[in-house]
């Protein structure tokens, strides 16, 4: 680990590091100064982390004496590992609820009374808030409903944030998240490189989406702002895309026109049915919970909260953000 000097910086220990998210959050933390502890399990993929002076050890995010020592010493903790694919409602709230809570007591633990200017930031979604449209992007104020159990997890481990511990709780809730190291706009980009993008029909209008090396900075943002406390979304500074917008995007990265086909939602419905079985749960558009996610006016939410607590903005544009995860699909041999 690279530390020329004790206390010379101050420590975060971010779980979920060797992840798309949380690879990015250990680069932003280095980026902005911080000496960075990674708690990963013995099986994570550690090439996002590797040669940059991090701490990694091996957590058992179950364990309250494992949790203990992993943020003994840290003035932060960012707590960015979860599930977020499941096949049932109580693996989800094992996962993401579980882990929240032993962290949060490991904290009081070890930090003891004094610990005000310390502080515990739990990466969330917006799926805890639940579904929002162009017409009123969700707020931080808006009561919480999910409809996912993925959602209700989050929504479960947010509340215990908020019961009132003696640091600084923050809640951070991206929406949907793109760029570099990620997976899941992998095929979207692979249909726009040859002109082609589809939609779900059904009542979905628009979603909000942010660059995940943005989302990483606005974490980053929350926990190094000592007034900033409670729940936060972020946006890329625009009030989410429509399915046109994000095929001009597509256009934009791709360097050509990318037209739209309409999918019936009841069609895919359908295929799910069929196929879900076969997958193994492996195509996680198939999943019930995913499928429930398009059955509603969009996914969209308004970061201003975070801009006027913490000065953050993006910097990312959605066309160029999608054409660096386009070069990266290529330097990887994704493509």
């Amino acid at each position: 680990m690279d530390s020329p000097a004790p206390n010379a910086r101050p420590l975060a220990a971010l779980t979920g590091g060797s992840g798309f998210l949380g690879s990015h959050i250990a680069d932003a933390l280095l980026e902005a100064g911080w000496r960075v502890r990674c708690a990963v399990r013995p099986t994570s993929d550690r090439r996002w982390l590797s040669g940059k002076g991090l701490e990694i050890v091996d957590v058992d995010l179950g364990s309250p004496v494992a949790c203990q020592a992993f943020v003994q010493d840290a003035a932060a903790v960012i707590h960015c590992a979860g599930l977020v694919a499941a096949d049932s409602e109580a693996a989800y709230f094992q996962a993401n609820v579980h882990s929240t809570e032993v962290l949060l007591e490991a904290c009081r633990e070890t930090w003891g009374g004094g610990a005000g200017d310390r502080a515990f930031l739990l990466v969330s979604s917006l799926a805890a808030h639940g579904p929002a449209g162009l017409d009123r992007p969700a707020r931080e104020d808006d009561p919480c409903r999910p409809i996912t159990g993925y959602g209700r997890s989050k929504a479960a481990a947010e509340e215990l944030v908020g019961r009132g511990w003696p640091f600084r709780c923050l809640v951070l809730r991206p929406p949907a998240l793109y760029g570099p190291r990620d997976r899941g706009f992998l095929p979207l980009l692979k249909a726009a490189r040859w002109g082609w993008t589809a939609r779900f029909g059904g009542p979905m209008q628009g979603l909000s989406l942010v660059d995940g090396r943005d989302a990483a900075r606005a974490a980053v943002a929350l926990v190094a702002t000592p007034t900033a406390t409670g729940t936060f979304f972020v946006d890329d500074g625009r009030a989410g895309y429509t399915w046109a917008g994000l095929a001009d995007a597509l256009g934009e990265a791709c360097g050509r026109r990318v037209r739209t086909v309409v999918i019936p939602l009841g069609l895919l419905k359908t295929v799910a049915t069929v196929l879900r079985p076969l997958t193994r749960g492996g195509m996680s558009v198939l999943r019930r919970d995913r499928l429930r996610d398009l059955e509603v006016p969009g996914w969209v939410c308004d970061g201003s909260r975070l801009r006027e607590a913490t000065g953050f903005e993006a910097r990312h544009r959605l066309g160029p953000g999608l054409a660096d995860a386009l070069a990266f699909y290529r330097e990887e041999g994704w493509l």
